[in-house]
């Protein structure tokens, strides 16, 4: 080999040399560039991790943030629909549900006036027509029937045997069964006969006749008496006593209803020629008490009070007016008067009231609290207007103020029973003032209702009339002589409304004053416990039995 060519080979071999050192060490250098890059790239890519983290996380806040969005978004919407709808739905039908809660009170009032009757309310028993009123008697405890130790009854000789057997009014018979033993046992059978009495009276021919036998035959006084006491006591009709006083004798007696009639006139008559009449009268205006109601009988005729004072008298065509009868009653006397109308002329007329200075006691009639001196207002109704207050129109205060009238009274009674005279003082302020605060609780009540709800006005009339009649409803238990109720006089006019319902209607209108006197005389007669058949007979007599 040439030395040039072995330098050249040397110069190549050091070239590649240099050239691959150059190359090893731009390779190092790109190595250690790359692993610089690497570091970096590490560095940035942790970085990076954290940094998606943050926005996963963000992300992850942000879309539940969007999702709350849209759910509020659409919640919102749902609402802003929904009362939308629900205002449109309001406006259709705030019309129909006004029409419809006037129709619920309209009904609620109507359910009310048909449940009234006389057990809630101060409508007469005669409004009840065939309904069936509940009994308004208050539960006890007591068991039903008679109760332990109260006095038993059985049938027994008059207490006055002997006496009646002398003055002839009964009649003692003795049948033997003893076959002529001398001791015995007696049983004894009372019983009536009808036998009927003609008695011959002979005069000399010219002789002055007595003035009961002008007559070729004339009834007797037993007869007038009889018809007088059927027809006003036991409420006969004057045809139907006719057919019963000939059947029982075996007609023997056949009399008129003309006949009746005229005993009627004659008998009334003869009260007031006696003086019975203002004898009762006279009663009434002296007593502490008098208790007075009226009511509609239906007659025939009417009077008609002319400016003059002269009556004049209408007579019906295919119908009936209504007369007012009127009773003034206490527990000795009764008196009943009768007027076209039941207004405050008809007690004028009746000249018992305006003379009347002592405790009168009424339904919570206006017209009568112009007379008397002081009143006590019928509880009893009180109570049945509360009930209805409570039970129809649906007010609950009623029944806590009916409590408290129901107990006074039974406090007032307890004392009476125990022989006490009045109310203790502190247990009568009580009484008031628990009264008192019934009336405040009320017009509180009162005010949370609305003006024209329904029992609204029938709850604010009661709260009017409790507060101005305070003292007439409370006179019973600040006075006990003041009677808690006016049924004194309801008693006595039912026999009134009987005889209507058995006559239909009096026929005239001397008929139904006739009518009235003779009842006021019953009716006393019978409270003072006097043997009534004896008292018309001595009416009839001349004889004096009230004065």
């Amino acid at each position: 080999m040439s030395a040039i060519t072995k330098l050249q080979l040397e110069k190549q071999n050091k070239d590649l040399r240099a050239r691959l050192e150059n190359r090893q060490g731009k390779a190092e250098l790109a190595l250690l560039a790359m692993e610089d890059e690497m570091a970096y790239l590490k560095d940035r890519s942790h970085n990076d991790s954290r940094t998606i983290t943050l926005l996963q996380k963000e992300l992850s806040v942000l879309t539940n943030e969007l999702k709350e969005a849209n759910d509020l978004r659409e919640e919102t919407l749902r609402e802003r629909v929904e009362a939308k709808v629900a205002k449109a739905v309001e406006e259709a039908t705030a019309p129909l549900i006004e029409e419809l809660s006037k129709a619920y009170m309209e009904i609620a009032r109507l359910k009310a006036i048909i449940n009234k009757d006389s057990a809630n309310s101060s409508k007469p028993p005669s409004t009840n027509g065939f309904k069936s009123v509940p009994n308004n008697r208050e539960i006890s405890d007591k068991p039903r029937g008679g109760q332990k130790g109260h006095p038993g009854c059985r049938l027994g000789l008059p207490d006055n045997l002997d006496e009646l057997i002398e003055i002839g009014a009964v009649v003692e018979k003795v049948i033997d069964h003893t076959d002529g033993h001398s001791e015995y046992i007696s049983r004894y059978v009372i019983d009536i006969e009808v036998v009927t009495t003609i008695t011959e009276h002979r005069f000399a021919i010219g002789a002055k006749l007595p003035e009961g036998l002008y007559n070729e035959v004339t009834y007797g006084d037993n007869i007038k008496d009889m018809s007088v006491l059927l027809l006003n006591e036991g409420i006969i009709a004057e045809l139907r006593l006719s057919q019963i006083l000939s059947g029982l004798t075996h007609g023997a007696v056949s009399i008129s209803p003309a006949t009746l009639e005229k005993y009627q006139s004659q008998f009334a008559q003869k009260l007031e020629q006696n003086g019975e009449l203002k004898a009762i009268k006279d009663d009434l205006l002296n007593g502490e008490v008098i208790n007075v109601d009226d009511t509609p009988l239906r007659c025939s005729e009417t009077v008609d009070y002319l400016d003059s004072g002269e009556q004049t008298i209408r007579v019906a065509e295919k119908s009936s007016f209504d007369a007012t009868v009127r009773t003034h009653s206490n527990e000795n006397s009764t008196y009943y008067t009768v007027n076209p109308r039941k207004d405050m002329a008809g007690v004028e007329r009746d000249d018992i009231l305006p003379n009347y200075f002592g405790i009168l006691s009424h339904d919570h009639e206006s017209k009568f609290y112009n007379y008397g001196t002081w009143h006590a207002t019928c509880g009893e109704h009180l109570l049945r207007d509360l009930k209805g207050l409570r039970d129809l129109s649906c007010i609950p205060w009623a029944g806590d103020m009916r409590a408290l009238i129901a107990k006074m009274n039974k406090h007032k009674n307890d004392d009476l029973s125990q022989g006490k005279t009045a109310c203790e003082p502190a247990l009568l302020a009580k009484f008031e003032k628990e009264y008192d605060d019934l009336l405040e609780q009320g017009r509180g009540e009162l005010c949370k209702m609305q003006e024209g709800s329904f029992g609204y006005n029938e709850f604010n009339k009661m709260l009017v009339r409790l507060e101005d009649y305070k003292d007439c409803y409370l006179l019973f238990i600040r006075n006990y002589k003041a009677p808690f109720t006016n049924n004194l006089a309801e008693r006595d006019l039912r026999g009134e409304k009987t005889r209507q319902n058995i006559s239909g209607l009096f026929r005239s209108w001397k008929g139904i004053n006739i009518h009235a006197k003779i009842r006021s005389f019953i009716s006393t007669v019978k409270k003072r416990k006097k043997d009534l058949f004896a008292a018309i007979a001595y009416v009839n007599q001349g004889v004096a039995v009230l004065r």
